[in-house]
C-alpha cells in the first residue's frame, strides 16, 4: 500500500518534470517524525490549486491530465493510504520552479532497531 503511494509521488515527478530534469528522493528522520520526500524541478503547481489537489478527480490542468494520462485519482490515493498510516502529506510548490511532496509520519510510527552495538549478543 505505502509502496504504490511512493510510486504515485515519484511517477507524477516524472510526468511533470522536463526530459533529463532532476528528481531528488529522500528518506530521514528526526525527532518529530519520518519523512518520505520525492522534490522536482518540473512545471509547478499554483498556490491556488494546493489545497485541492488530493481531493478525488481534481486536476490543475483537464487538457494537461487528458494529454498526460492522469485520472485524478493518485493523489487522492496517496492521501488516503498515509491516513492510514497516521501520515500526512505536504505539499510545496512553485511555478516554473517545481515541487517538493513529503509524506510525514509521527514519531510514533517509527519502529526503532537496536543499533548493533547495543543488539543483544554483540
Amino acid at each position: 500500500e505505502l509502496y504504490s503511494a511512493f510510486l504515485n509521488l515519484v511517477s507524477n515527478a516524472i510526468r511533470y518534470s522536463p526530459a533529463g530534469g532532476d528528481i531528488v528522493l529522500r528518506w530521514y528522520a528526526d525527532a518529530e517524525g519520518a519523512y518520505f520526500v520525492v522534490q522536482d524541478h518540473g512545471i509547478g503547481i499554483e498556490p491556488q490549486h494546493i489545497p485541492r489537489i488530493t481531493e478525488r478527480f481534481y486536476r490543475v490542468d483537464k487538457d494537461r491530465s487528458r494529454i498526460s494520462g492522469g485520472t485524478g485519482l493518485g493523489l487522492a490515493i496517496v492521501k488516503h493510504v498515509l491516513q492510514r498510516h497516521g501520515a500526512k502529506l505536504r505539499v510545496e510548490s512553485m511555478p516554473g520552479k517545481g515541487s517538493v511532496f513529503t509524506c510525514v509520519f509521527p514519531p510514533t510510527r517509527i519502529e526503532r532497531r537496536p543499533s548493533q552495538s547495543t543488539a543483544v549478543g554483540a
